[in-house]
């Protein structure tokens, strides 16, 4: 076996361990709101009285969702949970709390009375979709999962849907529109195309298609390559110096998504060239611009003339650069292609395991500053879904045969 297969086994099986034998129990047993329902926003450890802190008076959707698909992704992986389901009292709490009916949801909940507290908005819904999609083959006959994610989808295209392609992302509709809610209700859209099959994965495949278009013709800058954030109602950059931010977690992130699309039965021939060479570009442009060598991390922002803005390195930067190399280790066409994919790939597992060395391990920071110390804060729950799909994207990826490298 080739040395790189060798350290890319090691760190997969060190991700692994650390997820399956520290974080999951730990987050089941201390960031599971057992008693009011949902789960908790935040898990510090408090050092000096040797017990963990949670907090959050509000549900988010968004962090019930991801956590539902937390530990449905860790069940996948081979972990075993206590008695009571944290996935099943996640779907309970959402069916019965934040789905309102007919596909319309709250987007969040105070956490001990119920009360909603926030209007419509497009990125916890991308979510939700996204959650159901993954318990739809394991908690269909508990739930009605995919109808209500189709009345969602309904819901969403007929009182959010654009002429010009694309949702509002609030109500009333409010500029600037952003790529961020747009990215994620695509990678709903793929994870339904994978959760349903026949007349029902139609819909889902039209969303994603027309969601990898509005990336390729509008977020995508046509002479840089770079994803841009935040644009005006007619999906144009928006004046000031929000039109000229670049984010290099996103430019991995797209490229992930682009090349999931690609690869994807559904994806019209003619377009996977094309999502293949934009997808390479964002990567290029993220490794190239966005990661800081010294330090091995993604760091948070750029401006589009590739100009560092944010030398601050959050967590999830770091757990979609993995991703965005599995996914090009994964498609790599030459001997060249794999080994730079295999190093890169090595390269941001490092990175992000720098956040994961912590006491008591199963917690992670969530900001490296610039000359690589960490802050001092509370670990956030909505982070925990970034870390477990790129754990479950690397098992993924170094499941499968590797290809081949140069001699």
């Amino acid at each position: 076996m080739a040395p790189e297969i060798d350290s890319l086994t090691a760190l997969r099986d060190g991700l692994l361990r650390w997820l399956l034998r520290d974080a999951l129990p730990l987050w089941e047993r201390h960031g599971v709101d057992w008693t009011a329902g949902g789960y908790f926003e935040t898990l510090a450890f408090d050092a000096d009285a040797g017990r963990f802190a949670a907090a959050g008076d509000t549900r988010r959707g968004r962090v019930v969702a991801r956590q539902i698909f937390v530990f449905e992704s860790g069940r996948r992986l081979g972990w075993q949970p206590m008695a009571t389901s944290p996935v099943i009292h996640g779907c309970e709490y959402l069916f019965s709390r934040l789905h309102h009916g007919e596909g319309l949801f709250h987007s969040a909940v105070e956490a001990t009375t119920g009360r909603p507290n926030a209007p419509f908005s497009l990125y916890e819904t991308a979510f939700y979709l996204y959650a159901l999609a993954h318990v739809n083959g394991t908690l269909a006959d508990r739930f009605a999962i995919s109808a209500t994610a189709n009345a969602c989808l309904q819901q969403l295209r007929r009182r959010w849907g654009k002429a010009g392609g694309g949702f509002e992302e609030s109500e009333p509709p409010s500029v600037p529109l952003k790529s961020n809610p747009h990215m994620h209700l695509l990678e709903a859209a793929l994870a339904w195309t994978e959760a349903s099959d026949g007349a029902e994965r139609e819909p889902w495949i039209q969303l994603a298609q027309e969601l990898v278009d509005l990336c390729l013709q509008h977020f995508i800058d046509p002479m840089s390559g770079a994803l841009r954030e935040y644009f005006d109602a007619a999906w144009r950059p928006i004046a000031g110096d929000a039109g000229h931010l670049v984010e290099p977690g996103h430019q991995f992130e797209w490229a992930w998504l682009l090349m999931q699309w690609a690869g994807s039965v559904h994806c019209p021939a003619v377009q996977r060239p094309v999502c293949h060479a934009a997808a390479a570009k964002l990567v290029d442009l993220a490794e190239r611009w966005g990661v800081d060598a010294g330090r091995g991390v993604a760091f948070n922002e750029l401006w589009d003339d590739m100009r560092a803005k944010d030398l601050d390195a959050k967590l999830w930067p770091q757990t979609e650069r993995v991703k965005a190399w599995c996914a090009l280790l994964e498609h790599a066409g030459t001997a060249v292609a794999v080994d730079r994919a295999r190093r890169q790939l090595a390269a941001a597992i490092r990175g992000l395991a720098k956040y994961f060395m912590t006491e008591p391990a199963g917690i992670w920071h969530e900001v490296m500053r610039a000359d690589g110390t960490f802050t001092a804060e509370a670990c956030k729950a909505s982070s925990f879904y970034h870390i477990v799909s790129a754990i479950q994207t690397v098992e993924r990826t170094l499941r499968a045969p590797l290809p081949r490298s140069a001699g």
